[in-house]
């Protein structure tokens, strides 16, 4: 099984990785960066490292290859956070990507919503859903 971990850099994205280094062989995880801060600390862990954001759809394609399983940490604030979603969401479909994950948030009614953020992480779980993977 390969796991590709996006947002490998960031905070939850780097704890993602080093609990699957406790649990996995390192051949089996890939991380998606987008800044190149921490890149040299993953690289040596032996761990495969892409780089790209998830307006890059190429760079979402070759990160994916032989990935069976894919992390998606959520958009930050920059860029249009809901396509970036589409693009990591509809580029796993293409690549053959059985699995997503997806870091939303713990909330079971959208008639509660307290601002956009939140109604994004349904759209964004509805679109899971309706990719047909898993």
């Amino acid at each position: 099984m390969q796991i590709l971990v996006t947002g490998a850099t960031g905070n939850l994205g780097f704890s993602v990785i080093e609990t699957l280094l406790k649990n996995i062989p390192t051949e089996n995880i890939s991380a998606f960066v987008r800044g190149e801060e921490k890149i040299s600390e993953i690289k040596a862990k032996g761990i495969n490292v892409f780089q790209g954001d998830y307006d890059n759809v190429s760079a979402l394609k070759s990160a994916m290859a032989n990935v069976d399983t894919v992390l998606l940490i959520s958009a930050g604030d920059q860029g249009d956070r809901m396509q970036q979603h589409r693009n990591v969401i509809d580029t796993a479909k293409k690549s053959g990507v059985k699995n997503i994950a997806y870091t939303s948030r713990a909330m079971r009614n959208r008639e509660t919503l307290a601002h956009q953020l939140m109604e994004e992480h349904f759209l964004t779980e509805d679109y899971i859903k309706k990719s047909g993977l898993n």
